[in-house]
């Protein structure tokens, strides 16, 4: 996921263009394999679909792009291989040697791998990426959304409302905004809203342990999510959810901001904590609030 923004990135930052080269060459050598046709990341002796997508969202967004198109189209391969006839994936291309929960996986990887296939199609225009990301969007869909009392979990939220609202814009399905609006609704449930609590903003709420516990790269992605959810309630007009997200994503930021660190030390200079509670890094804490803040950043300007 950092691979991915820093090569959205450097884009527009040319001096970050070294840093990304870097980075790919790191991952070339130490983590991406082949097998034929098929391109995948291997890590502690194991390939997860999730990975492999955000390898590939990391060559669709990189300027040298058409350096690798060849291992794009391998990685795409092997994201296709892994989609089961009915539109669902296996979360492995290479399994562990530990037990697995494959359902408690796919909240995220699932999300991850049709974005990536999405963003594939708008890169190459090749239909065949398109049309298996639509499959299994009506597959998780049913699962998701129309059965979300029996399945739902937060995790799963914000990449399902990407890559939804990308399959909106290209095929004007209602469908898909439908299911944005279901599911963001749900996850603010548990956002905290008590303006006197030092948590303000964040998404975590103590009856509903199960979900995780509060982290800033949750309440990063969620916000991130919420970005896209504020974006098609403004291309439909619909003033009752802007008014709603709009809210959400203001205590939100607010909440991400207090945590972030200002220090004349510059290696955590920028850092965004854990939480309230805890003050270490993760490079996922940071990561999230850049791709959140660089979405809201990009929405308030339409």
């Amino acid at each position: 996921m950092a691979s991915r923004v820093l090569a959205e990135i450097s884009n527009e930052d040319i001096s970050s263009q070294e840093s990304h080269q870097k980075n790919i060459d790191f991952i070339l050598k130490y983590w991406y394999k082949e097998d034929n046709n098929y391109g995948y990341i291997f890590y502690s002796n194991k390939s997860k679909l999730g990975a492999i997508a955000m390898a590939l969202r990391t060559f669709i967004y990189s300027p040298f792009f058409e350096t690798y198109k060849n291992i794009s189209v391998k990685l795409a391969n092997t994201i296709l291989y892994l989609q089961d006839e009915d539109g669902s994936f296996d979360p492995w291309y290479i399994e562990p040697d530990y037990e697995y929960d494959k359902d408690y996986l796919l909240t995220f990887y699932s999300g991850e791998a049709i974005l990536s296939l999405v963003e594939f199609y708008e890169k190459t225009k090749n239909t065949s990426y398109l049309d298996a990301a639509i499959k299994s969007q009506n597959y998780y869909i049913q699962r998701y959304v129309v059965d979300l009392e029996e399945n739902y979990y937060p995790a799963y939220v914000p990449w399902h409302t990407i890559s939804l609202n990308k399959l909106y814009k290209i095929t004007q399905n209602e469908t898909y905004s439908d299911a944005i609006f279901t599911l963001n609704d749900k996850l603010l449930e548990i956002q905290n809203t008590d303006s006197n609590s030092n948590y303000y903003g964040r998404f975590y709420n103590d009856s509903t342990p199960q979900y995780g516990s509060p982290h800033s790269s949750s309440d990063a992605v969620y916000t991130e999510g919420l970005g896209y959810a504020y974006e098609l309630s403004k291309i439909q007009d619909d003033t009752y959810h802007q008014e709603k997200y709009g809210n959400a994503i203001n205590i939100s930021i607010s909440n991400l901001i207090s945590l972030q660190y200002n220090s004349s030390d510059y290696r955590i200079d920028g850092a965004i904590k854990i939480n309230a509670d805890d003050e270490r890094i993760r490079v996922d804490t940071t990561q999230h609030t850049i791709d959140a803040l660089r979405k809201i950043i990009d929405i308030f300007d339409m």
